[in-house]
């Protein structure tokens, strides 16, 4: 069974980080359209939705990226990308710039490496 978690450990940091690029390009581009163009509505706050979206990305990258210093890039890319975005959102029509979406970003980065640590690794 060992030797199947060995086999199997490339592949799924591949599909993770390929999860990881997608998912990166997906909540830059939703957070930079204008608010009328295309708002999904989850029925979540929010700041719950920072929170989840900066989390998953957070476990993708992690799992994508398994060493130390890997996770150190995702959480500091992340975190500056959170604050890019919220600065950005300043020029776009209908969205505001917001220091409490950035710290939920931020929050859903930690939660979400926090989480990876607990996870045995292949």
């Amino acid at each position: 069974m060992q030797g199947r978690l060995e086999t199997s450990a490339p592949k799924l940091r591949r599909a993770a980080r390929a999860a990881f690029a997608a998912g990166t390009v997906a909540v830059t581009i939703l957070s930079l359209l204008p608010y009328d163009v295309l708002r999904p509505e989850t029925g979540l706050s929010d700041k719950l939705e920072h929170l989840l979206a900066y989390g998953v990305l957070a476990v993708t990258g992690a799992i994508g990226f398994p060493s130390n210093r890997g996770q150190v890039r995702v959480a500091v890319g992340l975190i500056g990308l959170a604050c890019l975005l919220e600065v950005g959102q300043g020029w776009v029509p209908g969205r505001t710039a917001s220091l409490a979406d950035a710290a939920a970003g931020a929050l859903g980065v930690a939660i979400g490496l926090a989480a990876c640590r607990l996870l045995p690794r292949p």
